[in-house]
């Protein structure tokens, strides 16, 4: 009964019932929309960087007084229990020249085993061989380098032997950017070792076992842990989704006071109504039911619109910005569009409460006088 009373009462004002259904509409698409885009570009970024959450980067001691890790350091930690790859690591700026073209780059030292287990090759080989070289994708752009060219790295001449993928930049190495010539044969000093453990539940284990070795009497080294990065962006980008949602939750209020205008309004227009309704036997709770089912109605109305839309928006969106839509249907998805259509509901009753209240608190007699 109060679900047919209250929408034969939101038919009589139907320009006003759409306009409200519209804002919460609007409301509902924009928060769950920018949900699902965050949560969306979150998961990319952190499937990018997921295959370094088992990886540790040893550098020196700056704070001790310490600008390189020694040899025997390098081989204290390929001796650890735990299985893994151990990387070491030489970097240094020099000056490069291929045909006319001549800057200054970070020029990296590795070995074979150390390249494979990195990165991947777009073009030619991984050969580190003596007087071979591999270069990052951008800066081959830039010099114009193919496989077999010749380029000049601090006055010695080097030939190119492969091309790095185009995988983004890393912690440690600027991958596109990159010159890595035989560890061998660079000047430096090994300025870093990277550890890429198989387990990556060894990681507070290695950690242990570093101290207990490298770092027995001083602190020679520092441990950079990859996992706990990924934790602090995955973090960064929740409060920052939280953020954008908040604001995008503005739109939601604005259509709460709408619906609250609307049913101030239906309460002043239909207070004769009210006042015979409560003369022939309508008790208060009866009419503060027919005008919380009103605002229900419209709530519900237009979440439901706004959560099936905001799927479509949140799609657009990421392919868009993205590119990859490959989660968009994800369980989170839809906890997005739940939590959107449960905001969008509690809105629209929270904003009838006030009205319905003030409606059924009015006396019959009064009520029955109002013209």
């Amino acid at each position: 009964m109060y679900f047919h009373l209250a929408l034969r009462n939101l038919s009589r004002a139907r320009i006003r019932s759409i306009l409200a259904v519209i804002g919460i509409i609007i409301g509902v698409t924009a928060i769950t929309s920018i949900g699902i885009f965050g949560d969306n570009l979150k998961r990319t970024v952190i499937e990018n960087l997921g295959d370094i959450a088992n990886e540790l980067i040893i550098i020196p001691n700056a704070s001790a007084g310490y600008t390189k890790i020694d040899e025997k350091v390098v081989e204290t930690i390929k001796r650890s229990p735990f299985p893994g790859e151990v990387i070491p690591l030489k970097a240094g700026v020099y000056e490069i020249g291929s045909k006319e073209t001549k800057m200054r780059v970070t020029v990296y030292g590795l070995d074979e085993k150390g390249v494979s287990t990195l990165f991947t090759v777009e073009k030619g080989s991984l050969s580190l061989k003596s007087g071979r070289c591999i270069v990052g994708s951008k800066i081959a752009s830039r010099l114009d380098l193919r496989v077999g060219s010749r380029v000049t790295i601090n006055g010695k001449i080097y030939r190119v032997s492969g091309i790095l993928k185009d995988e983004g930049r890393r912690f440690d190495i600027r991958v596109n950017n990159a010159f890595i010539i035989p560890i061998k044969e660079h000047p430096a000093n090994i300025t870093n070792v990277i550890v890429k453990l198989r387990n990556i539940d060894d990681i507070e284990g290695f950690k242990d076992y570093i101290k207990k070795t490298v770092n027995v009497k001083r602190e020679k080294v520092d441990i950079i842990e990859m996992k706990s990065i990924l934790e602090r962006i995955d973090k960064v980008f929740d409060q920052i989704n939280m953020f954008l949602m908040a604001i995008a939750g503005i739109s939601l209020l604005v259509a709460g006071v709408s619906i609250l205008n609307i049913m101030l309004m239906s309460t002043i227009e239909r207070t004769k109504e009210i006042g015979i309704m409560r003369a022939i036997g309508a008790q208060k709770p009866d009419i503060l039911k027919i005008f919380l089912t009103e605002a229900g109605i419209l709530g519900v109305s237009g979440s439901v619109v706004g959560a099936v839309l905001s799927i479509v928006g949140g799609y657009f969106i990421t392919k868009l910005i993205i590119g990859q839509v490959s989660g968009i249907f994800s369980t989170a998805s839809v906890l997005f569009a739940v939590e959107g259509f449960a905001f969008g509901v509690g809105t629209a009753i929270i904003s009838g409460l006030y009205p319905a209240w003030r409606a059924s608190n009015l006396e019959p007699i009064e009520a029955l006088r109002y013209e």
